[in-house]
């Protein structure tokens, strides 16, 4: 019966959470890790915190701005100088104790309290329960002031880049896992590897604790990160495999890919490489295959959204020229690189328009002295703008082929004691350019960026976040928006006018300046401390600029992140049967984010968001007509509403989470 969201050392806290609080039964949250931001003081003691869809949750920040106190006089007396809401509650936590890794209250700090149970001078102590506490002043939640958005902690900046590999590792097991359990909902429930998948995900949420994720533990930690990581990835892809074996035949010539998006994937994807010839559907029609100079062989596939396609070998002929140009062009943009692997020029071809900002230069690698002043793994400071070290600069650069899926350059780039091999590929039929990156890093108290300088004016950015977005200031007109000089954002960002954009899209990386014009991304950092040896060695990353000719909300940047982040899984063979997946999402503007089975019962579980912000229609569409929804919480626990057979046309709120049960119809 906990009602509680009890998160008082994290660094940060998503407009998304207040949603999901209340999806889960959580009715009221704490933290007092606000209290350490470095510019600005939070206004607020108690509060009303509401999200990006409008729900709102009771917090309280206990005013001591510690979870560690003493319960000394002078303790208490600071606790009631710092509450804000005094005209309207006569009450605030205190929050006792040796804590952060300690070993809780001792005997004489309750012998204190005791002893201020009415003494002059000091607020009166009462011992009690966190829940009563809330249950009492929820009573006057009404009069409570509200904030609206994220609790951006202006501090720990440099956790978002510090111990790359352990992020790209989670992005990776967090969409291996979606892909694994889709896959595994088109089988029979009995033998779905429930046991298995539970170690899987406690592996992946034990290891986003707020000292492993965010890089500021000691190296033996990131040692077993790294191996249960690669363990979970492992056993995701033996899952697939033996599923497979259930569900297809084995053909050499022959492979089926599985869209578990419920959005239209079209991009190029890596074939085997012992694969021969063309890639032929089962209605006849060549799809574009190459093999670039270095031998990668790829082709061009176009899924429909959550479909399953068998393409076949045929005896076309594998197309790639080589090319001696710095310049990657298709019949939609022109982009011109230098040696060094700076984008000198960047035309939108449909519009006329440079993509980049007059006479300013693109991808630029750029080395930074980083010396925070204190906590080197959690912290970059602002100052760091200031103190450019250098650029990367050219080795050798030579083209990989241009052919009917995509053209590329190869740049081997030096900066530092670094080494930097970077790809860039331009789809025939796309706009994004991306930036398929290796990196050996052999740097100390330094920090590794790209920058692209747009042809966009706006006061704000788009940033992704877990189940939506938010809007964040390019501007430094107050301290508020000055101590945003560096933000998270999951698979995107986004600069956009009223009439065109730009994104900067990631696979792995999550540290972003967003600075008037400039998109500029956080790829790597060096500290010593409390790792030596913190993110040495080789690295992987990719990145894609993608310009686009309408407003962020009327764009395609979400569903490109999605498909640049989540490849459809591929088969090699045939299906037995006609196979489907249980359930069809449509609907324009909402995801598909969740397909499994359901933690204790023996039904699957559907999750759907609204991923605009804004009143979006859905239709949800059962494949087996002997099956129904029933919608639920977060938690499984709570149904709600009519049983729904054979389809559900609903209206989703903006950026609203919706879950449902799928069971037998009885």
């Amino acid at each position: 019966d906990v009602k509680n969201c009890w998160i008082p050392d994290v660094f940060g806290y998503s407009a998304s959470m207040p949603q999901i609080l209340k999806l889960c039964g959580l009715e009221h949250f704490l933290t007092q890790k606000m209290s350490w931001s470095q510019f600005n003081r939070f206004p607020y003691s108690t509060f009303r915190w509401r999200g990006i869809d409008g729900t709102e949750v009771l917090t309280h920040f206990p005013p001591e701005d510690t979870y560690n106190s003493q319960l000394q006089p002078y303790d208490l007396q600071k606790t009631e100088r710092n509450f804000v809401e005094k005209g309207v509650l006569d009450e605030m936590m205190c929050l006792f104790g040796v804590g952060d890794g300690g070993g809780g209250p001792t005997a004489e700090m309750i012998e204190r309290g005791l002893r201020q149970k009415n003494l002059e001078g000091v607020p009166k102590v009462r011992f009690g329960r966190a829940d009563e506490f809330f249950q009492r002043i929820s009573k006057k939640s009404e009069e409570l002031p509200v904030w609206s958005g994220e609790l951006y902690l202006e501090l720990h900046r440099g956790t978002l880049t510090t111990q790359a590999r352990t992020k790209r590792n989670n992005r990776m097991l967090e969409q291996s896992l979606r892909a694994t359990e889709y896959l595994l909902s088109m089988g029979p429930l009995q033998d779905y590897p429930q046991q298995e998948l539970d170690k899987i995900w406690k592996t992946l949420l034990i290891n986003q604790f707020h000292d492993i994720l965010p890089g500021s533990s000691i190296h033996w930690v990131y040692e077993v990160t790294e191996r249960e990581h690669q363990d979970a990835l492992e056993i995701c892809e033996r899952l697939r495999s033996e599923s497979t074996e259930q569900l297809f035949d084995q053909d050499k010539d022959a492979i089926t890919l599985i869209n578990t998006l419920n959005v239209a994937y079209e991009r190029q994807i890596e074939l085997p490489e012992d694969w021969k010839g063309g890639l032929q559907d089962e209605h006849g029609n060549d799809h574009p295959v190459q093999q670039d100079t270095d031998g990668k062989l790829s082709a061009l596939v176009r899924l429909e959204p959550q479909e399953i396609k068998t393409l076949r070998s045929s005896n076309a002929t594998l197309q790639a020229k080589k090319a001696d140009s710095l310049i990657l062009e298709n019949q939609l943009v022109r982009y011109e690189f230098n040696q060094h692997a700076q984008l000198v020029a960047a035309l939108d071809l449909e519009t006329g328009e440079s993509i980049l900002a007059d006479g300013e230069v693109g991808n630029i690698l750029t080395l930074y002295e980083d010396r925070p002043h204190n906590w080197d793994a959690w912290e970059i400071d602002i100052s760091y703008e200031d103190m450019a070290v250098e650029t990367a600069q050219s080795q050798t650069w030579q083209s990989l082929g241009a052919g009917p899926v995509s053209q590329s350059l190869l740049f081997q780039l030096k900066i530092g004691n670094s080494k930097i091999d970077q790809r860039i590929t331009l789809q025939t039929n796309s706009k994004g350019l991306e930036f398929n990156t290796k990196v050996d890093w052999q740097e100390c108290h330094r920090m590794l960026r790209t920058a692209f300088p747009v042809n966009v004016q706006a006061d704000s950015a788009t940033c992704d976040i877990q189940y939506g977005h938010v809007q964040r200031p390019t501007h430094r007109n107050t301290t508020w928006d000055m101590a945003r000089f560096e933000v998270a954002a999951q698979k995107y960002v986004d600069l956009s006018d009223h009439q065109r954009g730009v994104a900067l899209l990631n696979d792995c990386k999550y540290g972003h300046k967003l600075h008037e014009n400039i998109l500029d991304l956080h790829l790597l950092r060096a500290p010593t401390y409390p790792d030596p040896d913190a993110d040495l060695g080789n690295h992987q990353f990719c990145y894609v600029l993608y310009p686009h000719n309408s407003p962020f909300q009327q764009s395609d940047v979400i569903e490109q992140a999605q498909q640049f982040n989540q490849a459809p899984l591929s088969m090699q063979g045939i299906p037995i049967s006609h196979i489907q997946p249980p359930v069809i999402v449509e609907g324009e503007d909402v995801g598909l984010e969740v397909l499994k089975k359901a933690e204790k019962e023996n039904c699957l579980i559907l999750r759907i968001v609204e991923r605009k912000g804004r009143n979006s229609e859905a239709t949800i569409r059962l494949t087996d007509s002997n099956q129904k929804l029933k919608s639920t919480d977060l938690m499984e626990w709570i149904d709600s509403g009519e049983t729904v057979g054979g389809e559900l046309k609903l209206t989703l709120k903006p950026f609203e989470i919706k879950t449902f049960k799928i069971t037998q119809s009885s």
